[in-house]
């Protein structure tokens, strides 16, 4: 049976290309590279969204939070897997919160998920793979948006591992293997979004092979 994948994240599962702003391709997005790899027993589900955050809404944007939009997903396919990417845009300057109150949106975002499959007597909860984002590189570009956001992107990564752990999830640190010294300093290149389609898949075979 094949089995579902949900990758829900933000402008980097989306695809973002820091060069021209657009979207990458399927040859070159992690998310689409991800289910190559893969092969034919998995279908993943590409749900990135640029300016999606864990805690606070962006203002103009609309219903972004992870908690809002998460469940018509959930209702609507027979999820096996979900990755989650998030807790970048929450580093922008203007929600002024810590790398503590972002990890308490990823709390938040996970306890929903468990009780919403609480809530069901045939649907069975799926694993979930937590992924910390990168420690960001502040550039000109972005040097308002996200001031000071390298340092508390410091911390994050441990606050992450810290809900993974309390919530018993399956925690991967972007940065063991990404080092945004290029490019914007936020958005992924395409080799870095090849590198995490590789680990990604690595991971997801090796949880199904064990099981």
């Amino acid at each position: 049976m094949t089995k579902n994948i949900l990758c829900f994240g933000d402008s980097n599962t989306w695809g973002l290309n820091p060069i021209t702003g657009k979207r990458f391709d399927e040859n070159t997005r992690w998310t689409s590279l991800l289910a190559k790899n893969l092969g034919c027993d998995f279908t993943v589900i590409e749900a990135g969204q640029p300016n999606r955050t864990l805690v606070h809404n962006p203002p103009f944007d609309g219903v972004l939070s992870g908690v809002s939009y998460l469940k018509p997903y959930l209702e609507r396919y027979d999820i096996d897997f979900i990755i989650i990417a998030l807790g970048t845009n929450d580093l922008k300057k203007r929600f002024n919160l810590t790398p503590i109150l972002i990890a308490d949106g990823l709390n938040d975002l996970i306890s929903s998920i468990h009780t919403y499959y609480q809530q069901s007597s045939t649907l069975q909860a799926p694993k979930i793979i937590i992924s910390s984002p990168p420690e960001v590189r502040v550039t000109e570009q972005y040097s308002r948006i996200y001031k000071d956001a390298d340092i508390k992107a410091k911390d994050l990564s441990d606050e992450f591992k810290r809900v993974t752990a309390n919530n018993k999830c399956t925690y991967i640190d972007f940065n063991t293997f990404i080092n945004m010294t290029g490019g914007d300093g936020i958005h992924f290149d395409n080799n870095q979004h090849l590198v995490i389609s590789l680990k990604m898949a690595h991971l997801v075979k090796d949880f199904f092979t064990d099981c």
